[in-house]
């Protein structure tokens, strides 16, 4: 099975509440395998084994969740 990894800055991740949306919101990701979050460099790296997400995709609903302040899901959903 192929690995994709995926690496961004989310420069509007300001405070915990928005850290813990970000955590869950990517945690709805179909066959993660790692996810490293660091809210002081703004740094967000996930390892995940779905080939049919794009970095677009993940980037646009992490952006999303912090912007609206809910859980968004990478498929749509919301949760």
């Amino acid at each position: 099975m192929k690995y994709y990894t995926v690496n961004f800055k989310q420069y509007n991740m300001l405070c915990d509440k928005c850290l813990i949306n970000v955590i869950k919101c990517l945690s709805n990701l179909h066959g993660i395998d790692g996810l490293d979050i660091s809210l002081e460099s703004k740094k967000i790296k996930i390892i995940y084994k779905d080939k049919t997400i794009s970095k677009k995709m993940i980037q646009d609903t992490v952006n999303e969740t912090i912007l609206t302040g809910k859980v968004k899901n990478i498929y749509g959903i919301n949760s």
